[in-house]
């Protein structure tokens, strides 16, 4: 993101949509870490404890067989007597009984001790007493590892409470309505409640380094802001295609393969149409497919771009012009021993460099062999003649030529063509890449007819384009696979077909 950027919030749930996954394996990964924590890691807390009410005396006269409870008075005493139970000598002697009453494993495991004893600070850390509101009641709770000892401090400290208060204060008594019960039901941890916790903390956390990434790239992503910050059209965007066949690399991927979906299939037609419009205005029929650094998809585009304009009954050439690293001759099968560079060194007139393929009304010119001078070839006087003769006889000459950022073969030849097609890979290019590539074509004075973004990722395909994806484009071209469907897909795709129908007849009936 540019500081020029404006971030909407549909920006970021945009984001976070393209990240779903992710964001699911966090919080599975979160919750279930956070529960497994809580189930062999924590120890389990048990809980017990018994209520007591402050009960004081008053007399009348000198009289003191008539005392009555004041209910007032014990309010004013609730908290004075809290504050003497919490006392680390009332601590000590609870902790004196209860080391009589537990063994030493047990004493151990629920309190800190010191010389065999346990720690007031310990056990009082284990004792939570409050008040009930608007009476002169006194709740005590007690949680330690173990259920019985719980229970156990919560009588032994009601037990001890009078003789305490009694000496400190000298007013009333505290009594207890029952004595505390054993509960064998763990109040902590809450498995489920640390699960969500945990689940949504690294949820967050994972929320926010996809925005940090996503923050600090720089690579193009979005096809109205490379249009914009340029002011140069987007031809065309061709959605992601995933290779499924073994040893066959993403240049070998075309639109003949059985694999592409209809909707790339309509991407590359709209392309053609975009470049007709785009070279309509020059007089010059040739036309440069390059990228700003490799592996951009340069070589597939420029493939994909002669045959769906074969296609549309054009006499098209393509020319592979990238004679230090050449793929064309690898994506049509042809031989590559005389080329581009034959003809420019003139060791072969052009006609013996041209070979057919399996597509009607398309040709092909290799690199050739690999020169040690490739820049000098290509800015030759031979190149300008060799383009000049090739467009009596050809209504397109697409060039699949080298990225503009690594050599300058490309800015050679930028003067003899109508205009270059950049190819830009989603998600992959980045800005500065672009900036340095515009840079040197603007220096050069090179006609960019516009961006073609490929690797494009759109999840929410229509169904429209689902149930074309399985027709088998160019069948009849022979390109690529040159057999026909195989019997099983006809099967299949009439089996489908009956599906239809029968669902649409079923619902015709149900309307009547």
């Amino acid at each position: 993101m540019n500081g020029n950027e404006q971030i909407s919030i549909k920006d970021v749930l945009s984001l976070f949509w393209n990240h779903i996954i992710l964001l699911i394996i966090a919080l599975v990964i979160g919750a279930g870490s956070a529960y497994a924590y809580s189930e062999f890691v924590i120890d389990p807390q048990y809980s017990s404890h018994i209520s007591m009410y402050v009960q004081t005396y008053t007399t009348v006269g000198n009289d003191n067989e008539n005392a009555y409870n004041d209910i007032s008075k014990s309010k004013q005493l609730i908290n004075t007597y809290i504050q003497v139970l919490k006392d680390d000598a009332v601590m000590s002697s609870v902790g004196d009984e209860l080391s009589t009453q537990f063994d030493d494993g047990t004493i151990s495991r629920c309190f800190a001790t010191a010389d065999g004893k346990i720690k007031p600070s310990s056990l009082a850390s284990c004792i939570s007493i409050s008040t009930v509101t608007d009476t002169s009641a006194i709740t005590i709770v007690a949680t330690t590892k173990d259920a019985e000892v719980s229970a156990a401090v919560c009588n032994e400290l009601c037990k001890q409470a009078n003789d305490f208060t009694d000496r400190a204060i000298g007013v009333g008594e505290i009594k207890s309505i029952d004595v505390a019960k054993v509960y064998p039901n763990p109040v902590s941890p809450n498995k489920m409640k640390n699960a969500a916790i945990g689940g949504l903390a690294l949820l967050m956390i994972a929320a926010l380094i996809i925005l940090v990434i996503d923050f600090f790239d720089t690579t193009i992503k979005n096809s109205e802001l490379l249009s914009k910050k340029y002011n140069k059209a987007i031809l065309g965007e061709i959605e992601d295609v995933s290779v499924s066949r073994k040893h066959q690399t993403e240049e070998q991927v075309t639109l003949l393969n059985d694999s592409v979906p209809f909707n790339v299939v309509e991407s590359y037609k709209s392309l053609r149409t975009n470049i007709s419009f785009a070279m309509s205005t020059s007089d010059k029929k040739a036309l440069i497919v390059t990228s700003s650094n490799p592996n951009e998809g340069k070589s597939t585009t420029a493939a994909n771009i002669a045959i769906t304009m074969a296609d549309e009954g054009q006499k098209v050439l393509l020319i592979d012009a990238d004679m230090r690293k050449p793929t064309q001759n690898k994506i049509f099968g042809v031989k590559n021993e005389n080329g581009l560079s034959s003809v420019l060194s003139k060791m072969k007139k052009v006609e013996e460099c041209i070979q057919e393929t399996t597509v009607p009304s398309l040709k092909i010119m290799t690199s050739g062999s690999i020169p040690p001078n490739p820049s000098e070839l290509l800015s030759s006087a031979q190149t300008v003649t060799m383009l000049e003769k090739l467009s009596e006889e050809y209504s397109i000459i697409v060039i699949d030529s080298p990225p503009v950022n690594i050599v300058s073969d490309t800015l050679n030849l930028s003067q003899h063509v109508a205009g270059i097609l950049s190819v830009v890979r989603c998600g992959y290019t980045r800005e500065d890449d672009i900036k340095e590539m515009m840079n040197k074509t603007e220096m050069a004075r090179m006609n960019i007819l516009g961006f073609v973004l490929t690797r494009v990722k759109r999840k929410n395909a229509g169904s429209y384009y689902k149930r074309y994806s399985k027709y088998h484009y160019y069948k009849d071209s022979g390109y690529g696979n040159s057999e026909q469907p195989k019997a099983e897909n006809k099967k299949e795709d009439i089996k489908e077909d009956k599906k239809e129908d029968k669902k649409k007849a079923k619902k015709k009936a149900d309307q009547k």
